[in-house]
């Protein structure tokens, strides 16, 4: 079974001679799609085209939901066929609504995107899906 390292990478290992902490294909996967979801375009130095464009809208109020999941969803699809080649017949979902953030100190409203990805992976033919959600308006992790 190959092994893929995991990241984010840390480098004192290396460097100490250590082994670095890898995963197998399908976690790598999830977590290079993770990384693009949550990357704002020109966040990576040595790839200003990596990560999602869609990031610029966060803030757009006038942006209607629609608008914004038609948005999310073809950038998502680009991205996924330029850095993550190891998928096929990549099929992206996203649902945007109204849902409640529960801080320490209050409950937020807020709208969450709720963004699936599913497909092949070549080199085994097996499924995939990916899922994950976002609080946006400013970033939050669900």
């Amino acid at each position: 079974m190959k092994e893929y390292l995991k990241l984010p990478l840390r480098f004192d290992q290396f460097f100490d001679r250590k082994k670095l902490p890898s995963c197998g294909l399908v976690d790598s996967i999830y977590r290079n799609l993770h990384l693009i979801i949550t990357t704002a375009q020109g966040e990576n130095k040595t790839d200003t085209a990596y990560g999602a464009s869609f990031w610029e809208t966060d803030y757009d109020i006038h942006l209607d939901n629609d608008s914004r999941k038609e948005l999310i969803v073809d950038n998502l699809k680009k991205q996924i066929a330029l850095y993550e080649k190891r998928l096929s017949h990549v099929d992206v979902n996203v649902e945007v609504k109204l849902a409640v953030l529960k801080t320490q100190s209050a409950d937020l409203p807020r709208r969450k995107i709720e963004i699936t990805v599913s497909g092949q992976i070549q080199k085994t033919l097996e499924p995939f899906r990916f899922q994950t959600g976002l609080f946006i308006g400013p970033l939050t992790l669900d």
